[in-house]
């Protein structure tokens, strides 16, 4: 966990004390009003206390408005699964309430976080199509990055990295994900 901290940190530096605040196409997104987008990619999820990590998919939806072109709010729910073998399927799930901060507003350059609802589960196939499934629920709480690249004035791509965090009445779960965000603003 300490590499990853090391990375955001440096890769944070780098992005602020090099400018790429400013939007790359040259034409910032609009950030005003009403925005809604969609993501996928790639997330390693590990238990409390336990070093190993499981890779799979994640993908996220995202809704909200934007209270001025420094600070978008909004909601995301999104979830990771993968189907460890022998029919056993494991998911995370969360909806969060979340805040984007962008320092410069006609940049792409944004943080988030937020706070919500978390959720972890399994589900074992048995014999003869029967099925077991658990879950639990409880807080959870999201931090991330990205760099928003603006066409057309009002639709963006952007590559993103996130940290979610889960805690349960058994225990916790510890998200990472990198991945690249569709937004309509």
């Amino acid at each position: 966990m300490r590499g990853l901290q090391a990375t955001v940190l440096v890769l944070f530096t780098l992005i602020v004390g090099t400018d790429m605040g400013k939007p790359l196409s040259g034409q910032a997104p609009a950030r005003d009003g009403f925005f809604i987008g969609f993501g996928v990619g790639g997330g390693s999820l590990a238990f409390e206390d336990e070093s190993d990590r499981e890779g799979s998919g994640v993908g996220h939806f995202k809704i909200g408005g934007a209270l001025s072109d420094h600070v978008l709010l909004g909601a995301e729910v999104g979830g990771w699964t993968k189907e460890m073998g022998e029919g056993v399927t494991v998911t995370s799930s969360y909806l969060n309430a979340v805040a984007y901060l962008y320092p410069a507003p006609t940049g792409g350059f944004f943080l988030k976080g937020g706070l919500g609802f978390a959720s972890s589960g399994g589900e074992w196939s048995l014999f003869d199509g029967a099925s077991f499934s658990a879950a639990q629920d409880g807080l959870g709480f999201t931090l991330g990055a990205g760099y928003n690249i603006g066409f057309g004035g009002r639709f963006g791509l952007t590559p993103y990295a996130d940290f979610h965090q889960g805690f349960f009445e058994d225990g916790s779960t510890r998200l990472v994900s990198l991945g690249l965000s569709f937004n309509w603003y």
